[in-house]
């Protein structure tokens, strides 16, 4: 929710959706990538970027990364590579948001989150 009150995007409004992460790993797991940084934020002190941004699950340093940051730091962005095919399975809920206000719960599974 940090990035939907910045600047750039609380004046709009975003769709956000609220995945099974369980699911997405069982089912996707091979195509999983993680990366330590934001790889799309160029404002603030850019990183570098290179073929070890993203790296499979297997070969990414979490421990590392942990020790450095603390846990919840120690992946900054998850991306499953090509797509995601039958996301409207794996999606626990739908919200509208406006900046970092939720406005409207526009899709709720039945699933237990």
């Amino acid at each position: 929710m940090k990035l939907l009150a910045a600047r750039a995007y609380r004046d709009s409004t975003h769709c956000v959706l609220t995945l099974d992460t369980a699911s997405v790993l069982n089912r996707h797991a091979d195509k999983i990538v993680l990366s330590p940084i934001n790889s799309g934020s160029t404002i603030y002190k850019p990183q570098p970027r290179g073929k070890k941004t993203f790296l499979p699950i297997a070969d990414y340093p979490f421990d590392w990364w942990s020790q450095k940051r603390g846990v919840s730091q120690a992946v900054v962005e998850l991306a499953v590579e090509y797509s995601v095919p039958a996301i409207n399975e794996l999606v626990l809920r739908v919200e509208q948001l406006h900046g970092n206000t939720m406005t409207a719960v526009l899709f709720e599974s039945n699933k237990r989150q």
